[in-house]
């Protein structure tokens, strides 16, 4: 899981937009994903869903998915960059 404090967009004039400070979480199969989305104690720190194994986490809620993803017996490996 990537972390960060909030997530800042920053608009660049070709209409795309460009987010520092999100928190991401990656996982190595899709599967793994649809049960952490499934999850009730998760579903509402997730956020919006990038691709089939990575989803965003709500701004502010990082320790709380950690601790969720702990207790459900994950191993998270947090990278800062």
């Amino acid at each position: 899981m990537k972390t960060s404090r909030r997530a800042r967009p920053h608009i660049q004039t070709s209409g795309l937009v460009l987010h520092t400070n999100l928190t991401l979480i990656e996982v190595a199969e899709p599967l793994l994903l649809e049960e952490l989305r499934a999850d009730r104690r998760l579903a509402p720190l997730l956020v919006a869903q990038l691709s089939d194994r990575v989803v965003i986490v709500k701004p502010g809620e990082e320790e709380a998915v950690m601790r969720a993803l702990l207790r459900a017996g994950h191993t998270p490996k947090v990278i800062n960059p």
